[in-house]
């Protein structure tokens, strides 16, 4: 047996000796084995060291020795032959950007899999130039919450908004389970005002009722009483209210009532209004993580005393708490723009969530905010509780600073 280098040192001597000028190369006979290196011998150095004439005798030779018809050039080629990248000699060729593919704009890291847009990456172990190999840790990101829908609608930023009960009627109050809840809009004047839901025939008040308002003497409100008929027509609202510097109501709650005298058909409830904060002003109070506390009595059962709290920033929440000398509960959610709204992970222990909401806008601006709101909730032992409110802000005692959000 030849060991290899001694089949190295033949290949060479056979190859200098093809390259010895001959007067008449075709009367080289060489034997099968001989072309057979020669022809692995060009393939793997490619640098013309066999005559032409000789390469294409032997290559042929081979050929028919294997019993197949001569094959095309390309076909004795190995893979190095045709890629300078894919050989040994790789990282030293200038075509070739070796162990550095990560740096060459046609051999840079693929692109992760569209999987990784459902998840965040969380480790990567892999370096650049064996991106194709790297198999990215991925953390499941876990789904939003579910959107609860706002029972009563949003309140658009810088729009009149308010929540009223409606009852048949001119109680203005009655059983839970008789009373259920609708939008209140009033005229910036108070004289005229229309009930609405999304499932009743609008009710509106008489057009042009006379209005008169009083001071109370022990806090900033007014209170302002309109009274209109109109043929059998009769309507009223008895309410607190707070006007601005031109006189248009800016907040407004209580007691509304319509009827039919000729009838007898009648409709009441009672009601919380407002104009609801402006975007600029909801931006400010996420922007700065403020924190708003807002308290106040209920308006159908006024022994209801409520104290709830706006945490703003980037996820803004709310927490609240509802007390009356029979029962008490709790409550917190989301806010979203100038809506409040519950979850059901948020209610107190006592609160039957399934069925049960509390749902809220902010209105006003700075120095003159307040929360109109509803509760609507079942209590273990209690029952159902459906009221509306209008609270005020809490404002800082002088000197001191509002707690920030925590």
């Amino acid at each position: 047996m030849i060991s290899r280098p001694m089949q190295s040192l033949m290949c060479g001597a056979l190859l200098w000796l093809l390259a010895m000028p001959v007067a008449q190369p075709a009367e080289l006979v060489l034997s099968d084995d001989d072309c057979r290196q020669v022809v692995e011998q060009w393939a793997s150095d490619q640098q013309g060291s066999v005559p032409p004439a000789v390469l294409e005798d032997c290559k042929e030779q081979v050929a028919a020795a294997a019993g197949d018809e001569p094959a095309p050039m390309i076909a004795a080629l190995p893979e190095a032959g045709l890629n300078p990248c894919a050989g040994p000699a790789a990282a030293d060729s200038v075509l070739c950007w070796g162990p550095w593919a990560s740096l060459a704009p046609a051999a840079g890291p693929q692109p992760l899999p569209k999987a990784v847009a459902s998840g965040r990456v969380t480790e990567v172990s892999c370096r650049p130039e064996l991106a194709a190999q790297c198999d990215p840790d991925l953390e499941p990101v876990s789904p939003p919450p579910p959107v609860v829908p706002l029972p009563l609608g949003s309140c658009p930023p810088g729009a009149p908004c308010g929540f009223a009960t409606l009852l048949a009627g001119v109680t203005s109050q009655a059983d839970p389970d008789d009373t259920r809840f609708v939008r209140i809009a009033i005229n910036p004047d108070g004289t005229a005002f229309i009930i609405d839901a999304d499932d009743l025939a609008p009710i509106p008040s008489v057009d042009g009722m006379a209005v008169i308002f009083t001071p109370r003497g022990t806090d900033d409100y007014e209170n302002l009483r309109a009274n209109g008929s109109e043929a059998a027509l009769r309507s009223r609202l008895v309410a607190r209210v707070i006007r601005g510097e031109d006189g248009e109501l800016r907040l407004a709650a209580d007691v509304w009532s319509i009827g039919n005298s000729a009838t007898g058909a009648a409709s009441s409830g009672y009601f919380a209004w407002g104009i609801a904060s402006g975007q600029a002003g909801l931006d400010a109070l996420n922007a700065g993580n403020v924190s708003l506390s807002f308290s106040g009595p209920m308006s159908v059962d006024n022994q209801t005393a409520a104290a709830l709290r706006i945490d703003f920033g980037a996820s803004p929440s709310w927490n609240g708490t509802w007390t009356s000398p029979a029962w008490s509960f709790s409550a917190g959610g989301d806010v979203s723009g100038a809506d409040l709204i519950s979850r059901a992970d948020g209610f107190s222990s006592n609160v039957v969530a399934q069925g049960s909401v509390v749902q809220g806008a902010l209105l006003g601006e700075q120095g003159q905010r307040a929360l109109a709101h509803i509760i609507d909730v079942n209590l273990v032992e209690q029952g159902r509780i459906r009221d509306v409110g209008l609270l005020r802000e809490v404002m800082a005692s002088p000197g001191l600073t509002p707690d920030p959000a925590p």
